[in-house]
């Protein structure tokens, strides 16, 4: 059996007069995942989490959340949201906040205490559980925002910059409680952020989105394996004369320096590579630090994927 679908989207389309927001959209995210959702500005990232969590309709196409049409009473219920610019009652405090959202979804309210305590403890601000909202930090009220994402206990928590307010100590916490979510409390995470190096620590799959178009989806680990297929790191005590040696050789396809001065190549043959490198070690005189596999990060994948929707 395959894994149980929590959200998807089939040609799921917005309009705003002449400007097309969305783009017949296919989304397809499994159950127990933490999905990036990348692009760049403009690229429909937020009217899409929009479309997903009901707050505005669709043009055309359909969407699902575990089964239930977007927008429906159902498919609410499954999901948490926390935008990229919450807002608040000022008045209220964060207990106080935090109880009235989880009564929302019909807890008892001894059950909804029991709740804003949990979520003020795991977010880190049972310190400020008797303060006004409106006088909290940005970073404040982003993990307010989370926690009261998470008061009716969802299945989907979707989060639209969930870090861009904090501080290094407070995205590192946040992530660290993120990435186990999945497994600690059956928690589906769709994420979208521009900093890519915390979603790589995060994310299990990526869709990365450009003027309203999917350009790919996959696992994290098949794009890895794509990007860095015949692509290997030579670094030595003198690189520009190593280049100078395996400058036309044969299996030696591309060749450059990156900016810290290392060189990435590509080659088809592993085998035949290492025995010409060997070779121009001896005519450069260079003496070898480090030759190996190019370790891809989610920075490479989106330059290299983000480049080849822009050429189609």
């Amino acid at each position: 059996m395959g894994a149980e679908v929590m959200i998807e989207t089939r040609g799921i389309t917005k309009r705003y007069g002449k400007l097309m927001a969305v783009d017949h959209l296919d989304l397809k995210v499994n159950k127990g995942e933490i999905h990036g959702f990348v692009g760049p500005n403009g690229a429909g990232k937020s009217t899409t989490i929009k479309l997903l969590v009901g707050a505005i309709r669709r043009t055309r196409g359909e969407g699902f959340i575990k089964g239930h049409p977007i927008g429906s009473v159902e498919a609410r219920r499954v999901i948490g949201y926390s935008p990229e610019r919450p807002s608040f009652y000022k008045d209220m405090t964060a207990w106080d906040y935090l109880v009235h959202m989880a009564a929302l979804s019909n807890m008892k309210m001894d059950e909804a205490e029991a709740r804003a305590d949990e979520l003020l403890d795991w977010l880190e601000l049972r310190d400020f559980s008797n303060a006004k909202v409106g006088g909290f930090s940005a970073g404040m009220k982003q993990r307010l925002s989370i926690a009261q994402a998470m008061a009716h206990r969802p299945e989907l928590l979707v989060l639209d910059e969930p870090t861009a307010n904090l501080d290094p100590g407070g995205r590192m916490s946040l992530l660290e409680k993120l990435k186990r979510l999945p497994q600690e409390q059956n928690v589906t995470v769709f994420i979208s952020s521009h900093i890519l190096s915390e979603l790589e620590y995060l994310i299990d799959s990526v869709t990365f989105i450009d003027k309203g178009k999917m350009i790919v989806e996959n696992t994290m680990e098949e794009m890895k394996r794509e990007i860095s297929l015949d692509r290997y790191v030579l670094n030595t005590s003198s690189n520009e004369a190593m280049m100078k040696a395996l400058q036309g050789k044969p299996f030696v396809e591309e060749m450059r320096l990156d900016d810290n001065g290392v060189i990435h190549l590509t080659s088809p043959d592993m085998a035949q590579l290492q025995r010409i490198v060997l070779e121009a070690l001896i005519v450069s005189g260079a003496v070898i630090r480090y030759f190996g596999e190019e370790q891809v990060k989610l920075e490479d994948i989106y330059r290299s994927r983000m480049g080849q929707g822009k050429e189609q």
